[in-house]
């Protein structure tokens, strides 16, 4: 009970922080669906192509908010005050990457949501509540690695290295992922490489649930995979920097 009250209170506190930085947020919220708006509402002439268009771009928000609002907000305020005072409290790494990961959910389930909402105004989406339902479940189950991947960065790199580092692993997954670009107009090594990258599977299991088709089983053990992997990076990174810092 202690574990989750300290959980609850961590993000509590970042919630709070974000939301008093309303420009900052509504930026990083905007983003994808202004990409949408110039490179994938003209694409989508069917529904089926529109579902599928949609999405790849909510996929593409998670990402956005993972490495851009955690990732590099991290890094910044790792030298902070408040980040020293933190690192004071009686509380385990655990509840730590908790208090970050439950508001990058909440904040990319928000930016995918407003990619919705354009797709909805200005593209033929049409899905069933079923389709809907499991759309969601992808994007809420892909937030977990992807955040955590970005907590990873934002502890591993100085802030100056924060942002551009975030930027290659950002647009690389995109791309490799297959999330602006078909996976069939792939040559077979980006192939290849594209069917290692977590955004692919992700995407994948986004595709399969807007066309109501069954999902591979497999992406999910990908998902999961880089979720324990991420997940033991960023706690690694989390102890190297308070070693540093605290020794």
């Amino acid at each position: 009970m202690l574990a989750l009250a300290l959980s609850l209170a961590h993000v509590r506190m970042r919630l709070l922080t974000l939301l008093r930085t309303p420009a900052y947020v509504a930026g990083t919220l905007a983003m994808p669906s202004v990409i949408l708006v110039f490179l994938g509402v003209g694409l989508g002439d069917t529904t089926p192509e529109a579902n599928a268009i949609m999405a790849s771009f909510t996929v593409f928000a998670v990402m956005g908010v993972a490495f851009f609002q955690f990732g590099v907000g991290i890094a910044e305020g790792r030298s902070s005050p408040w980040s020293t005072f933190e690192r004071i409290l009686p509380a385990p790494v655990a509840v730590r990457l908790a208090g970050a990961v439950i508001p990058a959910v909440v904040f990319a389930v928000a930016a995918a949501g407003l990619v919705v909402l354009v797709a909805h105004a200005l593209m033929p989406v049409a899905l069933g509540a079923a389709a809907w339902l499991r759309l969601g479940l992808v994007l809420v189950a892909a937030s977990v690695p992807l955040a955590l991947m970005g907590i990873a960065i934002g502890y591993w790199v100085t802030f100056r290295a924060a942002l551009p580092v975030a930027n290659i692993v950002y647009l690389g997954l995109a791309f490799g992922g297959g999330l602006f670009l078909s996976p069939r107009l792939f040559p077979d090594l980006l192939e290849a490489v594209s069917q290692c990258l977590v955004t692919r599977h992700v995407a994948e299991l986004a595709w399969r649930a807007v066309a109501e088709a069954p999902w591979a089983p497999r992406s999910w053990f990908w998902i999961a995979g880089y979720t324990l992997a991420a997940g033991l990076l960023a706690g690694w990174g989390y102890r190297r920097d308070e070693g540093e810092r605290y020794r």
